[in-house]
């Protein structure tokens, strides 16, 4: 190319003036035409709108639409389920879930059952026993009466089947049904209700719900929370019926626990069962709404309230209409207004009700889930049952009663008044030789106090880069806890999780532990942080003084953290969220100065692409199993693991390393080495590291030393030891020297009781 020809490519701000109006005129004939061309199909659109006809839904459809309106989740289904059996007179409801009802949702009960003859009607839609004309939804006795439920929960589930008897009948029958009809049970056979072995009453077991509707199965949060939300319900149910002689059952189907049961009995009452559910912490403060009935308003009232002596954080309402589990914002906002003058700033009451309006005043069908009802005179019922409430609490903590156990001196005689029999603590005499006293007092003298600082202050700084990461559903003040040298044990509950790989890690994980270093982990009092440079920190347990290394030991228990919790992490949101092409870039940079086998002469913007399409498509998985979101079309980076609920322990610093080592690192084609890759680079984000650190292991020239070790004994002291109460520590611990025992107190004494 010449230099005429540069010229012409690149000419000067002379040229650039001269062939300007030239440029313009262009761009506006272009911009004529693009609008031309978006006025022809807008044109085109509209024609095709109006011409198209309008059509009859295929059945399946509207049956499936239909379906979806009524059950969101499993305890749609379960809600709907156990208001049948109560229907059917039941007294004993027995519910079964596996993967909080995702899998299979069961629920069995001894009430009247189903005909054979009605079998075939059974999950069809419109189809009832319980409604016969319009008129009668104005006097409803019954929670059912559309005959939707069972014909919704069929066609959103795999299989359903029933297997129902009823007293007069000399043998049980079961049912298979899919999308509403019979099916065989098997292919081949004949889809006419097979007779069987079974007791009084009804079995309905569904299995995979949602799987034709894949789209609703996935906005689903995880199975843990599903069953919790099914537990719910039937705990609610289980305190509304608890005094009226029906008891429940809820457990999981892997388990042999119950999670979930109160007696069918005429004695046990309503008290009994909110003590047996909710604990007698709540149920020692709760003061009786005692029974009242308005005939002019045709309601009546009754009902446990929370006085004034107990708050919580969050308001637990639980509200009855004509004994159906219902919802009303209205007279929840009251109540919550009456409390706010009894309740100190930021309190909740605990509430229950059970409301009974004439039936020709109440409304049920309003709504899909009839979880939401409509009754006349609402702002004067609603008016009556809060002064009710609030003179029932006016009078009800007028005396309150203590229970004062005072310690005997030994050789003291037994005080006048104190019941036969009854046993007053002694305090002992036994002292022990001093070599087997271990001091574990939280107050006692530590490391810390004897440093440059006293007293940790709590950082308001919850990440160490400008990603302000918060967990979600958590506040900051939960997350600023002050330290103590005798930790607090907290414990973190293992997801429920199915696949055969994670099982196999969690095997290994249980049977490559050290028994002896566990209970150390488990059972200690944290001494302070010696060394940050070396990585070092001491505790004790029981007489022996250990140093460990506290990098690998957080290493090793962040892989922990990260399979036991696999599926259900809790999330930090980076705010803003960084770019993945600014990250990589940045971790490019890191690891300039040294060779990267395999990457041949791929250039850092190649490496950055591939990269970041390997994450994209990843996307779901990661954000599924282990709550890392990556935003496909802003190629941003939205969340992270907080292997710990409730604390943010990621190291930003290690951020960009991270996500080149996901892309790069990991063995995406294997799904053990895969899960395995990911969580063991998830716990080196969690690796504490200071300024002026490199990841080659270098010693840090930290600018504040004082400042890094006060950082690192609030991380230790706040977020990891507490969580140590799960943690199964490796042998490869032991044969890397992690963890070596400095001294003991009963050699100690030996030594010192010679000198």
């Amino acid at each position: 190319m010449d230099e005429d020809d540069e010229e012409a490519l690149a000419p000067g701000e002379g040229e650039v003036g001269l062939e300007e109006p030239h440029m313009e005129q262009e761009r506006n004939r272009e911009d004529e035409e693009h609008e031309e061309e978006e006025d022809q199909d807008r044109h085109e659109r509209l024609l095709q709108a109006e011409a198209r006809p309008i059509i009859r839904l295929e059945e399946d459809v509207v049956n499936r639409i239909a379906a979806g309106e009524i059950i969101h989740r499993p305890a749609n289904a379960l809600k709907e389920l156990i208001e049948n059996s109560l229907d059917a007179g039941a007294t004993l409801i027995k519910i079964v879930l596996k993967e909080g009802g995702l899998k299979t949702l069961q629920i069995q009960d001894n009430g009247c059952g189903v005909k054979a003859s009605d079998l075939p009607l059974l999950c069809e839609r419109f189809a009832t026993s319980k409604l016969r004309d319009f008129s009668d939804l104005s006097r409803m006795t019954t929670f059912g009466f559309r005959g939707e439920a069972l014909a919704s929960i069929s066609y959103v589930s795999a299989a359903m089947t029933v297997v129902s008897k009823t007293k007069d009948s000399d043998c049980a029958y079961r049912a298979s049904y899919a999308e509403g009809t019979l099916v065989p049970p098997k292919p081949g056979q004949s889809a006419t209700p097979k007779p069987c072995a079974g007791t009084d009453g009804t079995q309905i077991m569904a299995e995979d719900l949602f799987y034709n509707v894949p789209q609703r199965r996935r906005a689903l949060k995880s199975a843990a929370d599903e069953y919790n939300r099914c537990l719910d319900v039937a705990s609610k149910y289980a305190v509304h019926y608890g005094g009226r002689g029906v008891g429940f059952v809820c457990k999981k189907a892997t388990s042999h626990v119950t999670d979930l049961s109160t007696p069918a009995s005429d004695a046990a009452t309503t008290l009994d069962t909110i003590r047996l559910l909710y604990g007698s912490s709540i149920a020692r403060e709760l003061v009786r709404l005692k029974p009242r009935r308005v005939s002019s308003l045709g309601f009546s009232v009754e009902g446990w309230l929370s006085g004034a002596n107990y708050s919580t954080k969050r308001t637990t309402f639980l509200l009855f209409i004509n004994h159906r589990l219902v919802d009303c914002a209205p007279l929840k906002r009251s109540f919550e207004a009456l409390y706010g003058s009894l309740l100190p700033k930021g309190g909740h009451p605990w509430i229950y009700l059970s409301l009974e309006i004439d039936t020709e005043k109440v409304d049920v069908n309003v709504h899909p889930t009839k979880r939401e009802v409509r009754f006349l005179d609402e702002d004067d019922i609603i008016e009556a049952v809060c002064e009710h409430a609030q003179d029932c609490l006016a009078g009800a903590n007028s005396s309150r009663n203590f229970q004062l156990t005072q310690a005997i001196l030994p050789g003291a005689s037994i005080p006048e008044g104190r019941k036969d029999g009854a046993q007053a603590p002694v305090i002992s005499r036994s002292s022990g030789y001093p070599q087997h006293t271990v001091r574990v007092d939280a107050r006692a003298q530590t490391l810390d106090s004897m440093g440059a600082f006293t007293q940790i202050e709590p950082s308001n700084e919850p990440a160490s880069l400008p990603y302000r990461g918060l967990p979600e559903g958590e506040s900051q003040k939960q997350q600023q806890q002050p330290p103590a040298t005798a930790t607090a044990r907290r414990k973190i509950a293992e997801s429920e999780c199915t696949l055969a790989s994670v099982r196999k890690m969690r095997e290994r994980i249980s049977k490559a532990r050290h028994q002896g270093l566990t209970d150390v982990f488990q059972n200690h009092t944290f001494v302070g942080v010696v060394d940050t440079a070396k990585s070092l920190s001491l505790l004790q347990h029981r007489k022996e003084l250990y140093i460990f290394d506290h990098a690998q030991i957080i290493e090793d228990f962040a892989y922990q953290l990260a399979i036991r919790q696999f599926g259900n992490l809790a999330r930090v949101r980076l705010s803003p969220p960084p770019s993945l092409a600014d990250l990589l870039r940045t971790a490019l940079l890191v690891e300039a100065s040294q060779p990267q086998p395999g990457r041949g002469d791929l250039s850092d913007d190649d490496i950055i692409v591939r990269v970041t399409e390997k994450l994209v498509s990843r996307a779901d998985m990661l954000e599924e199993y282990f709550s890392i979101k990556v935003d496909g079309e802003e190629q941003t980076l939205e969340t992270l693991p907080a292997l710990i609920p409730g604390h943010s322990t990621i190291v930003l610093e290690r951020l960009p390393t991270l996500m080149l080592r996901l892309g790069s690192e990991v063995d995406w084609e294997r799904e053990r080495e895969c899960f395995e890759g990911i969580a063991k680079e998830l716990a080196l984000l969690h690796v504490p590291m200071f300024e002026g650190e490199s990841e080659e292991g270098q010693e840090p020239e930290s600018k504040d030393p004082g400042a890094d070790l006060e950082k690192l004994t609030r991380v230790m002291t706040q977020a990891w030891l507490p969580s140590m109460r799960c943690y199964q520590p490796s042998k490869d611990l032991i044969a890397n020297k992690a963890v070596v025992q400095v001294a003991s107190l009963p050699s100690l004494y030996s030594v010192f009781e010679r000198c």
